[in-house]
């Protein structure tokens, strides 16, 4: 895999393919694997870190990843203490029986999302679309070429969920669940906003021009971005307790399906070795897909996630509860 090796990410033998029943991609073992067996080393300094404190320096110093150089800078913009106006990445809506659901973006979330929108948007449509795409002035703006992110922003599922819409990206049973789509076009607004707002007069120009695009990709990311959080245990040690448990945003590892009852790889964070960890959960075959239980890694996240009972898992992953 290319983005594995831009980022030094070491991985057993292992393949992405598309699986033939639903043409979604996943990660194949090339070879049988034994429970315990070591299947991907993520770097932490790959990996974002959405929930890692709630003060906004030590948050901003657990998120210096070097995947998206411009991450850092969005991150300033959109933390609670910023300078400027402040963003809000707060949503509510109102449902049919008078209840009020919130939902809020963590500020690292909310970066990486203008940051995949950002490079999707230059490199996929004005480059693609643009009439003045072949200008000098044109070639100058948008995000400079960095080979980690770009690579990272193809391996993310925009134009599937460009292609299908998210009017209604997922049919749910659950009232509460399917209004929450409100909620992240109000944030994706938000971004828009402050996207806007940084840009240069040229720029404004061109993402003035193209307004319905620029609105769906910011949609599409931040349901993107969202799908990528995984719950993983912290160990600090040798010991195989978990000193605590926190969200991770990991290349790679995002590569990894769900599997409700019969998943096959457990992940963890090893500051130890300085890594996000995958290893088998039980023997894996050839040919097998590799799959992590998303619904066992992802548990409480507190008041940095939506602020109401159940875990709404439909809203993130958009896998309906049955299937999960």
């Amino acid at each position: 895999m290319t983005l594995a090796r831009a980022l030094r990410v070491w991985t057993a033998p292992i393949v992405q393919l598309r699986r033939p029943h639903d043409g979604i991609r996943g990660l194949m073992a090339k070879r049988r694997f034994h429970r315990g067996d070591l299947l991907m080393s993520v770097p932490l300094d790959c990996c974002y870190f959405p929930f890692a404190s709630r003060e906004a320096r030590r948050l901003r110093r657990w998120n210096r990843s070097t995947l998206f150089p411009e991450m850092p800078l969005w991150l300033l913009r959109l933390s609670p203490d910023a300078q400027e106006e402040r963003v809000s990445l707060t949503a509510s809506v109102s449902t049919e029986d008078n209840n009020v659901l919130n939902l809020v973006l963590s500020p690292v979330e909310a970066a990486l999302a203008i940051s995949v929108a950002v490079r999707y948007f230059w490199w996929e449509i004005i480059k693609l679309n643009s009439k003045e795409e072949k200008s000098k002035s044109s070639s100058m703006m948008g995000p400079l070429k960095f080979r980690s992110a770009d690579l990272y922003v193809q391996s993310l599922p925009m134009k599937e969920h460009l292609s299908y819409g998210l009017e209604g990206p997922y049919l749910s049973t659950m009232e509460d669940e399917a209004n929450l789509h409100s909620c992240i076009e109000q944030i994706a607004w938000n971004l828009r906003d402050c996207l806007l707002s940084y840009a240069s007069q040229e720029e404004y120009r061109l993402y003035d021009s193209h307004p319905s695009e620029l609105d769906a990709v910011l949609l599409a990311a931040v349901y993107v971005v969202r799908t990528r959080l995984l719950r993983m245990s912290v160990l600090h040690n040798d010991c195989t307790v978990p000193d605590r448990s926190t969200g991770v945003i990991a290349p790679v590892v995002d590569f990894l399906n769900h599997s409700a009852f019969n998943y096959s790889c457990a992940a963890c964070v090893s500051m130890r070795k300085r890594a996000v960890v995958v290893r088998a959960a039980r023997d894996i075959n050839v040919g097998e897909e590799l799959t992590l239980n998303y619904r066992g890694t992802l548990k409480q996240l507190g008041n940095s996630d939506l602020v109401g009972d159940g875990d709404w898992w439909e809203s993130r992953y958009l896998i309906s509860t049955e299937e999960a």
